[in-house]
């Protein structure tokens, strides 16, 4: 983001409508996959968007628009993705949203961040077990990833909640 945008994003004034609230919200939107736990953070601010529910500025959504600001601001340390090097896929999975991070080895074998996925349940998915919302996320992070993971043919470990749960050998079969 150039420092103009950065700068304007700084003073960007408190939300008093839905229709400025959602505004900010679409220009967020842009920059959602470089930045972690995306959806929790707007999580509030969306919910007044909902129909029937009347817009109210208050503590919480001031504390996620500041939020909000900060990560838009700060510098992102992101690489480039590289098919030759390992992969680590962690998810995780909240009341209401999934979250991935795709993470990568340099060559001196210090992890980074490639890409940031945040996606909101739905209110069916947010009535499932625990256990099957684990295995939604599974199967949404390799769906939402399948194009950067069949161009490697090496392993991929997932974690899930800070776990290590699987260690997968890249199989060309997979669809």
């Amino acid at each position: 983001m150039n420092s103009r945008k950065m700068q304007t994003v700084v003073d960007w004034s408190t939300l008093n409508n839905l229709t400025q609230m959602q505004f900010f919200i679409d220009f967020c939107n842009f920059y959602q996959r470089f930045i972690k736990n995306f959806s929790k953070i707007v999580h509030s601010m969306i919910q007044l968007t909902q129909k029937k529910i009347i817009f109210k500025w208050n503590k919480v959504c001031q504390t996620a628009f500041n939020h909000m600001k900060r990560c838009m601001t700060e510098t992102f340390i992101l690489r480039h993705f590289d098919q030759t090097c390992n992969f680590i896929l962690e998810i995780d999975s909240f009341d209401y949203v999934n979250d991935e991070v795709l993470f990568q080895y340099d060559d001196e074998d210090v992890l980074h961040s490639i890409f940031f996925y945040n996606k909101n349940m739905s209110s069916a998915e947010c009535n499932y077990e625990i256990y099957d919302k684990k295995l939604l996320i599974i199967i949404q992070a390799f769906e939402h990833w399948w194009l950067e993971l069949k161009l490697i043919n090496i392993s991929i470990k997932m974690f899930i909640n800070h776990q290590a749960l699987i260690s997968l050998m890249k199989d060309k079969k997979l669809s």
